[in-house]
C-alpha cells in the first residue's frame, strides 16, 4: 500500500505539473504546498488554476494517506531495538519483507533474492560482470540501497563502507561511479546481514557498532 501511494504521489503532481508547463510555468517538488502554490495562483489563468487545483487536492489526499501509513510503521519499530542506526521506517519495512535466512545456501542466493547480483557475460576466455539483474524482490532492493546510504553515514567503520567510502564521499565522482558503489555496498550489506542472522559472523567482526545488546534483525530472522 505504501509503495502504491508513493507511486501515485509521483504521478498526480506530474500531471498537474504538465498542465502548468503548457502555460510556461515550470514547477518541481511539492508545488502544491506553501509559497510554491501561492506563486502558482498568482501566475496561472483562472481556468487553468481550476484544473490544477484538482491535481492539488488529489496530491494532498494521497500524501496524507502515505504519511499516516508511514507513521504507523515507524510506531511499530521499537526504538530500543534499532541496531545500526537504520531508522524506524526502514527498520520496520525490512522486518516485514525479509525471508527466512536458512533457505539461502550461499551469498549469491542472498544477492539474487534482493535483486542485487551483477549480470554476467561469459566466453571461452573471459568472464565479464555488468549491471545488476534486478531479479528478486524490488522492495527489498530499494530498502537495501536506502539502508546502504544510511550505513555510509552512521557506520563509517563498517568494512564495506570503508571499501567504497572514497567514491561515495568524493564530490567530484561521477553519478555512475557513485551509483555503482552504493549498489555494491547494498549487496555486501545484504549478505552481511544474512551472515549475522545465521551465525556466520559477529557484528563486531564487520566493524559495525551495535546500538543495543540484542539486535532486532538477528532476532527477527532467527525466529522466522
Amino acid at each position: 500500500m505504501r509503495d502504491q501511494l508513493r507511486r501515485e504521489l509521483r504521478r498526480m503532481p506530474a500531471m498537474g505539473g504538465s498542465l502548468l508547463l503548457q502555460q510556461r510555468i515550470a514547477v518541481s517538488g511539492r508545488w502544491w504546498r506553501g509559497t510554491s502554490w501561492m506563486g502558482i495562483k498568482k501566475a496561472t489563468p483562472g481556468w487553468v488554476l481550476a484544473l490544477v487545483e484538482r491535481w492539488k487536492k488529489l496530491s494532498e489526499r494521497i500524501e496524507e494517506q502515505a504519511e499516516e501509513i508511514e507513521a504507523e510503521l515507524r510506531a511499530g519499530a521499537p526504538l530500543q531495538e534499532l541496531l545500526f542506526g537504520e531508522g524506524e521506517l526502514p527498520h520496520e519495512l525490512l522486518a516485514r519483507e525479509l525471508i527466512d535466512p536458512q533457505r539461502f545456501r550461499n551469498a549469491r542466493q542472498v544477492g539474487n533474492s534482493f535483486g542485487l547480483c551483477p549480470s554476467e557475460s561469459r566466453s571461452a576466455e573471459r568472464r565479464g560482470l555488468g549491471s545488476i539483474t534486478k531479479h528478486g524482490n524490488p522492495r527489498l532492493r530499494r530498502l537495501m540501497v536506502e539502508l546502504a546510504w544510511r550505513m555510509s553515514r552512521f557506520q563509517p567503520r563498517y568494512r564495506a563502507v570503508r571499501r567504497w567510502a572514497a567514491v561515495l564521499a568524493d564530490p567530484k565522482a561521477c553519478a555512475a561511479a557513485r551509483k555503482k558503489a552504493i549498489v555494491a555496498l547494498a549487496r555486501r550489506l545484504a549478505v552481511d546481514l544474512w551472515r549475522i542472522a545465521t551465525g556466520r559472523v559477529r557484528v563486531e567482526d564487520l566493524g559495525l557498532v551495535r546500538k543495543v545488546s540484542v539486535g532486532w534483525l538477528e532476532r527477527q530472522l532467527l525466529c522466522s
